[in-house]
C-alpha cells in the first residue's frame, strides 16, 4: 500500500508510513472495503433500533387506549388484555432495540479510526462544550486544574 502523503511503498500490516509518519488505517479500511461496510452496518443498526423503538411505544400507546376504554365502559377483562398487549410489546420491540445496538456497536468499532468516526467525534465533543452548563465553567474556569494544587516542600524541615 502507498502513502497517500509521501507516496512511499508499505507494507499493508503498517499502522504508520516509514517515511513520513502519516496514519495508513484509513488507507487499509479503503483497500478492505471495511468503510463502506461499516456505514451500512450503522444506517441498518439504527433503522432497526429505531423500528424497536417504535414497536414498543405503538403497542404500549395501544395498551393505554384498551385501558382507558375499559375503564370508561366498566369492562375489567379490557384491562388484562392491555397488559398482554403491553407485554407483546416489549417481547417484540425489546430484541429488536437490543439487534440494532448491536450492530451499531459493530460498525463504531470498524469505523473508530476512521475519519468519519472521527468527524462524528470532533462534532459531539464541540455540542458539549458548547450547551449544557458546562459551557459556563469552561468560560469561567481558566488554566489547569491543578494549576495551584502543587505542595511547596522546599521550605519544609523533617522531624
Amino acid at each position: 500500500m502507498f502513502c497517500p502523503r509521501c507516496g512511499t511503498e508499505n507494507d499493508l500490516k503498517q499502522g504508520y508510513c516509514r517515511q513520513c509518519g502519516q496514519s495508513l488505517t484509513d488507507v487499509r479500511l479503503a483497500l478492505q472495503g471495511a468503510a463502506t461496510e461499516s456505514l451500512a452496518k450503522l444506517k441498518s443498526g439504527a433503522h432497526v433500533m429505531n423500528g424497536g423503538i417504535a414497536t414498543v411505544a405503538v403497542f404500549t400507546l395501544i395498551a393505554v387506549i384498551i385501558t382507558l376504554i375499559g375503564v370508561l365502559f366498566g369492562h375489567p377483562i379490557l384491562g388484562t388484555i392491555a397488559m398482554i398487549n403491553a407485554l407483546l410489546g416489549v417481547l417484540i420491540g425489546l430484541p429488536l432495540v437490543m439487534v440494532g445496538k448491536m450492530r451499531v456497536r459493530q460498525a463504531a468499532r470498524l469505523l473508530s479510526s476512521s475519519p468519519e468516526r472521527r468527524a462524528l467525534d470532533a462534532e459531539r465533543r464541540n455540542e458539549a462544550i458548547t450547551s449544557g452548563p458546562q459551557s459556563d465553567f469552561n468560560r469561567l474556569a481558566p488554566g489547569s486544574v491543578t494549576e495551584n494544587t502543587t505542595l511547596d516542600l522546599k521550605g519544609r524541615r523533617k522531624v
